[in-house]
């Protein structure tokens, strides 16, 4: 499941924030916000920790009921006159800042995103929570039982492990027949904390013993014995770390929790009945013989409707990467935790039969369907059948971790009349695939989706199992199972580029920079995507880019004028597709890293969706620009380069060369050449159907202007458009103090406009002829041309027979094979005083338009014989 593999990246990023590379441009970034959360109707001073955090202005968030002002250092002391030299200057450190945070009463519980503004821009973004429920500080000494911090009931407390060995005591008062529940939030608020939480009776005793509840986050469920003061500990597991990011929020309350929803999916659009299972609902009911963590549990009838369509998500709350790429909306009760549900893709069926876990007693759904089902008890399978026609064709897909389930799925398909597998859980098991290894790591447990042809009228299997239905099991153990006809569709996610780092997007004055866009393609669907922006600020464009014919990887590079005033803009991403020759739009979900980690480690990082995609603009200049120029570009043919023509239109095999110029805006801060490299467009660049250089950089000399790039058109580059994104890089020399002698390398970074490139297809389709061998003198005898067609071509082809000279009194008819087929039966006819005698070779062209204007021609001979 998806537990370990954060777990793992947590370990992975041990690198504080101030270790961070030193040789970027200043950017403001936050590792933690302290406290990281208020109450709604309350104000609280907090603190930005980070790095590039001087000159701060304010805090920013997604809620607009929520405030931060700067907290101004305190003023100098006066100069003392008997003294020569004046005191120093007391300046904040650069890693650290004060504000004071306004929440207004009516801002909804949840969590939001907030950043730092200064001089140098927007940073990454953190989440601060607004609750419900009192709100204290940690205080310390409390690393004994004795130094507890007393609470009362309905309490948070907002705290840091400071190191490796750190113990934080807290204590409450309950009463005999209480159920008190003890959340610490570690992992939902981006902290790196671990957290282990430990419950004690006034004797000692301890009573409960929790941690990864969910993720790294921890709740104790604890029935009070007695009346008493009872004891929380908190630490980190094994005390394997502590820093001020090791930042928590422990409720302690008699509060409704909220574990699981059934059904997890709901038809979009309409109210939808489901059922919330937890602790202390109001108006619950006891579910007998249903335990979660061996604690009983309670059931409460809601009825929901989903605020959001197909494509839409919408959140208060921390979502991963495999979730995230997933249509979803949240519920919650007064006082408690937040629940996703997901939209499916049509109305919802639920698991009817208990005792479905054997296949002669599986039950029989109708498909297409969305079916809802649980893994209810230990070991449990769940098999259903349904009846399909021969060549039916389904997509049959299973989600569990991809919607917050703690089962670990898997599939098995089959025949029932002859119990033959057609896949199992040998193939229909974890999805291997993330849409990035870095960025954006969206593997997961669930299964890959299947593509079901029947092969024969029958009835059909399928077998929902758990690998560890040993441990895991009931309400919180659910699934989604589809099965429908493929339907075409995308989702895309849009990232500040960076690979290692948190970071956003600050534009400076005659510069370019950049978003990542990744797009998740479902269920077959190859074709281009388009971008734009909008909600831009002042003086910043964005040209449409597009991603590429089957391509995941794109890039949406802003433009600057030459001026810019400071400023801060939520800005939106739309994608557009073409499917069944209809536009769909989606707008891209904004993302960042959340933890980084070492450069050039391929190991990816803790990444979440963010609540808005944001851009800041700067008033001091870029240092430099790239433009590729296309006017300029030439193409190899018969070992001469030629001028190509715009737009740029090239086949499998070709390789352009285009000049890539660079202006300065100091030349007198260039000391080093520019390394100019494609930005990728998928994991392998050398299996790349189009790259740049053989994936090496082109270097453009200190005191040259430009240079060439070559981009190679592999052979095995499927027809289609392609968007070729270049970025520059190099160092210059800078110090945050321009009087400052001792200037450093930094890395600076310029990224052209994508460029696009039109790879035509060599072939539509293979061309063959079956000759009936003979044609008689006054007769006539069909020949069929068939065409095996190639990349979904669905076009007519226009047929060319060449008869030969030799066969003088025979005809042909004019012929094409429709749009769709594969074949046509030509017509031949011999005059009654046709020349006998063989003709051979005769040849056939079969001309097909691929877009619409470039023909492509397809050959084939065959052999005919004028007989009597």
């Amino acid at each position: 499941m998806r537990r370990p593999l954060l777990a793992v990246a947590f370990l992975t990023v041990a690198v504080a924030f101030a270790q961070q590379p030193g040789n970027l441009y200043p950017q403001p970034r936050i590792a933690s916000i302290f406290p990281v959360g208020a109450k709604a109707g309350t104000t609280v001073d907090v603190t930005a920790l980070g790095t590039d955090l001087e000159d701060a202005t304010a805090l920013v968030f997604t809620h607009p009921g929520i405030k931060g002002d700067l907290i101004p250092p305190p003023p100098e002391p006066p100069a003392d006159p008997k003294k020569k030299d004046p005191p120093k200057k007391k300046t904040p450190p650069p890693t650290e800042a004060k504000f004071k945070v306004s929440v207004a009463a009516d801002v909804p519980p949840g969590a939001y995103d907030v950043r730092v503004v200064n001089k140098y821009g927007v940073s990454n973004p953190r989440l601060f929570v607004v609750g419900d429920k009192l709100e204290v500080n940690e205080k310390e000494p409390n690393n004994d039982t004795a130094e507890a911090q007393k609470v009362e009931l309905g309490t948070t407390i907002n705290g840091i492990i400071n190191n490796q060995v750190d113990v934080d005591y807290s204590s409450f008062a309950a009463k005999a027949g209480q159920r008190i529940l003890i959340h610490c939030a570690a992992s939902s608020i981006d902290s790196k904390l671990k957290p282990l939480v430990e419950v004690f009776a006034p004797d000692g005793k301890r009573l409960a013993n929790a941690r990864n509840y969910q993720d790294a986050d921890a709740l104790a469920d604890v029935a009070i014995p007695a009346d008493g003061e009872y004891l929380v500990r908190l630490t980190e597991f094994a005390h394997q770390a502590g820093s001020a990011d090791h930042f928590y929020r422990l409720t302690i309350a008699a509060m409704p929790w909220i574990d699981a929803v059934y059904p997890p999916i709901v038809e979009p659009g309409k109210p939808a009945n489901v059922t919330l299972f937890g602790r202390n609902l109001p108006g619950g009911k006891p579910v007998p013989g249903m335990t979660i963590d061996g604690r009983p549990i309670d059931s409460l009838a809601v009825t929901v409707t989903p605020p959001v369509q197909p494509g839409q998500t919408q959140f208060r709350r921390r979502v991963d990467p495999p979730t995230g790429l997933q249509d979803s909306f949240e519920h919650r009760l007064p006082g408690s935790n937040a629940i996703p549900l997901y939209v499916a893709g049509g109305p919802v069926t639920l698991e009817k039969d208990a005792d479905n876990n054997k296949p002669e007693a599986a039950e029989a759904i109708a498909v297409p369907c969305e079916l809802a089902g649980r893994i209810e008890k230990r070991y449990d399978r769940d098999w259903y059948s349904f009846t399909a026609k021969k060549d039916d064709k389904f997509t049959i897909e299973l989600f569990a971790d991809r919607i917050g389930s703690n089962m670990d799925g898997y599939l098995t398909i089959r025949n029932a009349a002859n119990k033959q597998d057609i896949a199992n859980e040998g193939t229909l098991d974890d999805d291997q695939e993330s849409l990035h290894p870095q960025s954006f790591f969206s593997r997961n447990t669930d299964p890959v989706p299947f593509k079901f042809t029947a092969p024969a009228d029958g009835t059909y299997q399928i077998m929902v199992g758990s690998r560890d239905a040993n441990v895991n099991y009931g309400p919180r153990s659910f699934y989604r199972l589809r099965i429908s006809a493929a339907k075409p569709d995308f989702r895309a996610v849009v990232m500040p580029r960076s690979r290692d780092i948190p970071t956003t997007v600050v534009a400076r004055p005659d510069g370019e920079v950049a978003f990542d866009v990744f797009v998740q393609r479902l269920d077959g669907f190859t074709g281009i995507v388009t971008l734009t922006a909008e909600g831009l600020p002042a003086g910043v464009t964005a040209a449409p880019a597009s991603i590429g014919t089957n391509q995941k990887w794109g890039t949406l590079v802003l433009s600057a004028a030459g001026t810019l005033p400071d400023a801060v803009a939520a800005i939106k991403v739309k994608a557009t597709g073409t499917i069944n020759g209809q536009p769909v739009v989606r707008e891209a979900r904004p993302a960042s890293i959340t933890w980084g980690v070492q450069s050039n480690q391929n190991t990816p990082t803790v990444t979440r969706l963010d609540q808005s995609l944001v851009v800041a603009t700067r008033g001091d200049k870029a240092h430099f620009r790239i433009k590729p120029d296309l006017a300029a570009a030439t193409i190899k043919k018969d070992g001469k380069d030629e001028k190509l023509p715009m737009p740029l239109v090239v086949k499998p095999g070709d390789k352009i060369t285009v000049p890539v110029k660079v202006t300065w805006q100091d030349k007198d801060a260039r000391p080093n050449p520019i390394n100019v490299v494609l930005e990728p467009s998928q994991q392998n660049m050398q299996q790349a159907p189009v790259n740049v250089n053989n994936g090496q950089p082109m270097a453009i000399a200190k005191d040259k202007a430009d240079a060439n790039v070559v981009v190679d058109i592999r052979n095995n580059a499927v027809p289609g458009t392609y968007w070729i994104p270049l970025r520059g890089e190099t160092t210059v020399k800078y110090a945050k103090d321009p009087m400052d002698k001792n200037k450093k390398d930094i890395t600076v970074v310029a990224y052209a406009p994508p460029f696009e490139v039109k790879v035509i297809p060599t072939s539509l389709g293979k061309l063959s002829a079956q000759s009936p061998g003979n044609l008689k003198q006054g007769m006539t005898a069909e020949v069929t041309i068939r065409v095996e067609r190639q990349y979904e071509f669905d076009g007519p082809f226009a047929l060319k027979i060449d008869l030969p000279k030799e066969a003088a009194g025979v005809t042909v008819d004019a012929s094409t094979i429709p749009p769709g087929a594969s074949e046509v039966k030509v017509k031949f006819t011999a005059a009654k005083d046709a020349k006998l005698g063989n003709l051979n070779n005769i040849a056939v062209t079969a001309t097909a338009k691929w877009d619409g204007q470039y023909d492509t021609k397809h050959e084939t001979k065959f052999n005919l014989n004028v007989v009597k």
